[in-house]
Order: C-alpha cells, then sequence, then structure tokens
C-alpha cells in the first residue's frame, strides 16, 4: 500500500501583492504526475486547505479541478481533514457528490468517535485510519466540563487488529514553527503529547509549515510552497509504503517554482548582497530587503528596484530601518504656536533622531506642498 501524505495548500494565499495561485497550480501539477508516476493508492490532506473559510473562486476551482483529475487519471482514493482555516461545513457540502470520486472528507469533529474511523483494504493489506480535523474546545467538551486529552483519548483508542495511521491537523509534541502559523491550542492546551500519538504506526499532521519529525511515528509534512520570506527551508511531502504491516517512510522533494529572499543590509553593502543571489526560479523570484539607515536617502528604492530588475528578479517588500539613539518622543508646550514647517522639523527630529537636520531638498520640497494648499485654498 503506497500513501502520500501533504498538508497546508493554503490555496488562495498571497505574499502582500502577489497572488500565489501559479504557484499552487505548478505544485498540483507535480502533484498528480506523482500520483500516477509512484502509483500511489491513498493521498493524505491533512488541513489547511484553503487559505480562508470563504475562498475565492479560482481557489475552488483549483482545488475541484485537481480532485475531478485525481478521480478520472489515477486510482488514487482521496482522504481530506478541515484545518483550522478552512470552513469545515464548506468542505463537507459536497461529500454525497465526491464519495463516488474515492473522496472522503471530515470537516467538523463528529459526537461519535468511530465516525472518524475508516478501513481501507489494498492489495491484500488492512489500515485503520482515524482522521480528525481540527477541532476547539467546546466541541470536545460541549458542556463545559472535563479533561479536553482525556475525551480527545476516546477518539484516538481503538483496539488494534491491523496497523493504524492518525491524520490530525493540531499542534503535537515539540515542534519548530516557521513562523506563518496561526497559534491555536486546544482547550489551554499547548500541545498533544506525544504519548497519545505513541498507538498509531505513523501520524500525518497537519498545521506547521515546517516539514519535521516530532517523534518516532509523526510527521508534519509542511506546506508545499513558502508562505512568507523566513521560510527559507526546502519543501516537501512524505511517501508512505506499509507493506509487512510496516512503514517505510522517504521524503519527496517538491520542486521550487518561485524562489523568495531576504537581504539584510545597510546603504555601503546592499549592492553586493544583491550580486550573490544566485538561485533564480522558472517565476520571477521575489526580495525582501531590509535595510539600516542612519536617515532616508532619496531614490534609494528605486535604485534598488532597478538593480534587482536587470537580475530579472522583483522587489516585493522593502523595510527600511533607522539606527541610533533611542527614539523620544518631543512634546512642545508651544504647538499650536508653531508654523507648519516648524511642526514638520519637530516631527522629522522625532522619527529620525540621528539626523542633524531636516535635508534641504525634502524641506523645499515640504515649502513647496505647502504653498500648493495656501494657494488651492485661496482660489476656493
Amino acid at each position: 500500500m503506497r500513501i502520500l501524505h501533504t498538508s497546508d495548500w493554503h490555496l488562495g494565499k498571497r505574499l502582500f501583492k502577489l497572488d500565489r495561485s501559479v504557484e499552487h497550480a505548478r505544485f498540483l501539477e507535480w502533484l498528480i504526475q506523482t500520483l500516477i508516476e509512484k502509483k500511489i493508492d491513498i493521498l493524505l490532506i491533512a488541513g489547511d486547505i484553503f487559505d480562508t473559510p470563504t475562498p475565492p473562486h479560482q481557489s475552488l476551482e483549483m482545488f475541484y479541478e485537481f480532485l475531478h483529475r485525481v478521480s478520472t487519471e489515477t486510482k488514487t482514493q482521496t482522504l481530506i481533514i478541515a484545518g483550522n482555516h478552512d470552513s469545515g461545513l464548506l468542505l463537507e457540502a459536497p461529500a454525497k457528490i465526491l464519495a463516488p470520486h474515492r473522496v472522503k472528507v471530515w470537516g467538523k469533529l463528529s459526537p461519535k468517535p468511530e465516525d472518524h474511523w475508516i478501513r481501507m483494504e489494498i492489495k491484500g493489506e488492512s489500515l485503520d485510519i482515524c482522521a480528525l480535523p481540527f477541532f476547539r474546545s467546546y466541541e470536545l467538551l460541549p458542556n463545559g466540563e472535563g479533561d479536553a486529552l482525556s475525551v480527545l483519548k476516546t477518539y484516538l483508542t481503538k483496539t488494534k487488529s491491523a496497523p493504524q495511521l492518525l491524520m490530525l491537523h493540531h499542534l503535537a509534541g515539540i515542534f519548530e514553527a516557521a513562523g506563518s502559523e496561526q497559534v491555536i491550542t486546544l482547550s489551554g492546551v499547548d500541545s498533544i503529547p506525544t504519548e497519545l500519538l505513541e498507538q498509531f504506526d505513523y501520524v500525518a499532521l497537519g498545521h506547521i509549515h515546517k516539514p519535521q519529525k516530532i517523534a518516532k511515528n509523526a510527521y508534519y509534512s509542511g506546506s508545499p510552497i513558502a508562505m512568507r520570506f523566513t521560510e527559507t527551508m526546502a519543501k516537501s511531502v512524505l511517501y508512505l509504503e506499509l507493506e509487512n504491516q510496516a512503514f517505510k517512510i522517504t521524503k519527496l522533494d517538491i520542486p521550487l517554482s518561485r524562489a523568495l529572499h531576504i537581504i539584510k543590509a545597510d546603504e555601503s553593502n546592499w549592492r553586493e548582497k544583491v550580486s550573490k543571489i544566485t538561485e533564480l526560479t522558472e517565476l520571477t523570484p521575489m526580495l525582501e530587503v531590509q535595510i539600516t539607515l542612519v536617515q532616508p536617502v532619496m531614490g534609494l528604492i528605486d535604485e534598488i528596484k532597478e538593480t534587482i530588475a536587470k537580475k530579472n528578479m522583483e522587489l516585493l517588500s522593502y523595510l527600511p530601518n533607522y539606527s541610533g539613539a533611542e527614539k523620544k518622543e518631543r512634546r512642545h508646550e508651544r504647538l499650536f504656536e508653531l508654523s507648519p514647517l516648524e511642526v514638520f522639523q519637530e516631527f522629522y527630529k522625532f522619527k529620525y533622531p540621528d539626523s542633524p537636520e531636516v535635508p534641504s531638498d525634502l524641506k523645499n520640497d515640504f515649502k513647496e506642498l505647502i504653498q500648493k494648499v495656501t494657494n488651492a485654498s485661496d482660489q476656493t
């Protein structure tokens, strides 16, 4: 039996102004080809299919087109749970239509633990799968009383007569976050103890975007594309082979279609750091420039954009940081007696304490602006 573990697609995700749909489309095409080439029997999608509970039509179309292709081009069975970004009801709505196409969805937690178990019989191998979508404390404790972990254990416990696999979208064990996840807790419990997961032969986790192993049998597959510039790790899915009631686990790297780069520099070395970027991808690489300055530099951002464009890259995020002494608010007892130019100069000193004075060109621009406002007022 061959299984592929994925999670956290976040279809519809944007990074600032950047639409990520082209990257997602390339991932899904790669995934279809992987299902075909590896002859995958079961595809696990461990939550956060969409980036919001009300995904745009384009994302819905992309998702259902993918399921249609899996149904018609492969023999794969697809098992899906909702994540904290998803609407469980939205995912479950077409369940009866999807069932004949070998697609099973768990969108909301059922009060009956047995509803979350399914037995798969493939190629002479049996596998019991427990699929738990993201849930909140009130779903485990509808009366507001009791211990959440004790109730959760009733969902996870089943007499073992075959290998068992758990698919779960929650924090579990000790993990390393990628920085782009929403913090979620289970009724005050920061993370599900791995002791509750030990009975399972494999635990397919979703929610954390960095691929990692958190226990002997438990893995986060991670997101298929980087959600932020800080996610510099390679992306992957997990390929499982069940033979003689034991799993063989292999990581499959996802091709990178668009690189995201962070440059941390100052006015003297940003050009050198840009020149050292060599990882170019089929889709235009995007850059975030974090630059330390003493004071604003006129035309700097345009120069950075032009330099980056010559390397067939694009500046997506520009974060200036003005160094120097701790900024303290300046208060003036005669504030309303000051002229607009004097107020502007006071503000500039507060904003950029290391700069001796307002640059003359900036001061002249402000004077010209004041003059235009004054002339416009006179004409009305």
